[in-house]
Formats: C-alpha cells, sequence, structure tokens
C-alpha cells in the first residue's frame, strides 16, 4: 500500500511528467528516418564549378584557392539558412518570396518561346496585321528658326516673331543664335526627334506645308516651323524591318505561354476569394 502511495507520489512530480513526455516524443521519433536529403547539403563539382565562373565573369581572373574555399563556404552558409528557413516557414506570405517564385514561373513558360525560330510566314502576319508599328517614320524636309526660351516672355516674342514670318519677313531677321541647322532636308522623324523631341516633331504631322507654323516646343526652347515636304512611310518590308519583328513575335509567343501556363496552373486549384463586408 506505502509503495503504491509513493508511486502515485512520484508520478504527481512535474520533472516526471516532463520525462515521460520527453520519452514518448523519442519512441515516435525513433522509428521515423531522417530525411537525408533535406539534412545534406552538397557541394558538387558543377555547383564549384559555376561558383569560380561567376567569379571569373566578375573579375576578369579565376579565383584563388582561398578564395574558392570562401566561395563554397559561403555557398554552403547560404543553403544551411535556406533550408531552415524554410524549415521554419518564414517563406510563407512573405511578398518578396512569393514575387520572386512567380516571376521565375512566368520565366520559365516563357523560355520556349524566346528561343524559337519564327518562320518568314509568321513574321509577315505579324507585320500585315499591324503595318504602322513597324513602318519608319515620315522624313521632312524644312526650315526651323530658333525664337528663345520656353517661358513667359519668350512664348510672347515667338508670338510676335512669327507673325513677322507669316508677313513675310526673312527667318535671319527675326531667329535667335542656337547650336541647330536653319534647315533640314529630308530627316527621319527619328533623327528630329533624337535631336528636338518627341514633341516638336509630333507637332510637325499637322503642320501645314509651305506655312511657318509654331511657336513649336523642343528641348532647347521655341521655334518657328515651315514644313517643305512630308514624305510618308511606305508599307514595311519584311527585309528591313527582321529583327524588329522577330522582337515584337518573341515577344507575343513569350506571353501566350505564359497565359497558357497559368490557365493550366490555376485549373488545379480552388480559389475561394471573400470579400470583406
Amino acid at each position: 500500500m506505502k509503495i503504491w502511495s509513493r508511486a502515485g507520489q512520484v508520478l504527481r512530480e512535474p520533472l516526471v511528467h516532463f520525462l515521460v513526455a520527453g520519452a514518448i516524443l523519442y519512441v515516435l521519433l525513433a522509428g521515423r528516418p531522417p530525411d537525408a536529403g533535406d539534412r545534406r547539403i552538397v557541394v558538387d563539382e558543377a555547383a564549384v564549378g559555376q561558383l569560380a565562373a561567376r567569379f571569373a565573369q566578375s573579375f576578369r581572373r579565376p579565383p584563388s584557392p582561398s578564395e574558392l574555399d570562401g566561395m563554397i563556404a559561403d555557398h554552403v552558409r547560404d543553403q544551411a539558412y535556406y533550408r531552415e528557413a524554410l524549415r521554419l516557414g518564414l517563406d510563407k506570405d512573405d511578398e518578396v518570396v512569393v514575387r520572386r517564385m512567380r516571376n521565375k514561373m512566368l520565366a520559365l513558360a516563357a523560355s520556349e518561346a524566346q528561343v524559337a525560330t519564327p518562320t518568314d510566314a509568321q513574321l509577315q502576319a505579324l507585320i500585315d496585321e499591324s503595318p504602322a508599328r513597324f513602318a519608319p517614320g515620315a522624313s521632312y524636309t524644312l526650315d526651323q528658326a530658333y525664337l528663345g526660351a520656353d517661358d513667359a516672355a519668350g512664348r510672347k516674342r515667338a508670338v510676335q516673331a512669327l507673325a513677322q514670318l507669316r508677313a513675310g519677313a526673312e527667318p535671319t531677321d527675326v531667329a535667335l543664335p542656337a547650336p541647330l541647322p536653319a534647315h533640314f532636308t529630308d530627316q527621319p522623324a527619328s533623327v528630329l526627334a533624337s535631336t528636338l523631341g518627341d514633341g516638336f516633331v509630333a507637332a510637325l504631322e499637322t503642320a501645314s506645308l509651305q506655312q511657318w507654323s509654331g511657336p513649336i516646343a523642343s528641348g532647347v526652347g521655341l521655334h518657328a516651323v515651315r514644313v517643305m515636304r512630308r514624305t510618308s512611310p511606305g508599307a514595311p518590308r519584311l527585309a528591313d524591318v527582321r529583327q524588329a519583328a522577330e522582337n515584337a513575335w518573341r515577344a507575343r509567343a513569350a506571353q501566350q505561354a505564359q497565359d497558357a501556363a497559368y490557365k493550366r496552373i490555376v485549373a488545379g486549384y480552388d480559389v475561394v476569394i471573400e470579400m470583406p463586408e
């Protein structure tokens, strides 16, 4: 009777409870083999070669033995931290991790399309679908007179100078000095845009021919412009725009591949959206 009483007192001790729980946990886990794949970090020859190649690409020389040892040690450190973070679930609900994994999936889906080679028929169909997208811009022959800075005072002066030009004054009588030619002959819109800006070229598209228009703003200031000739581009030829057409074809193919991959992936999930009340 005393023995059972003593045993009951022992079993009520907190330390005994802890030891018993530990023993039970040990028994449960003892029969489960460790996951060798998750607990083993292997740095094989291919991984070492990649580390050395990355170093050589950055520093234009191969790494020394001590530098290579340091990179390997850092790689092991990365793997240890990465796997332990996954084990602890630190990747859950991390927006940066989610976005990076999404980008990797997109790259994987688009990889085949990005290296594919389109046929001439496919490229021509793309050009025919949107000729203006591939056609070169118009070319212009024009006169320009620089009228001053694009501010309140400059605009007032530009309006007066433009009126004088329209009344028959010579450009040299009203133009201010500027590091720009007074005349452009058959200049492509792209060349004019690189010198004077996209806004300047956009204004040329609707400017009246052989009349002074303005004031038109550029990156330099205000101008009076007389468009003498505007040459519209012809239909684009595949031989002239092949690279641009191939780039556009690959971009479209990649987008289509990504869309198709997403549809396949999301079809395997039950998506539930609960909107806040």
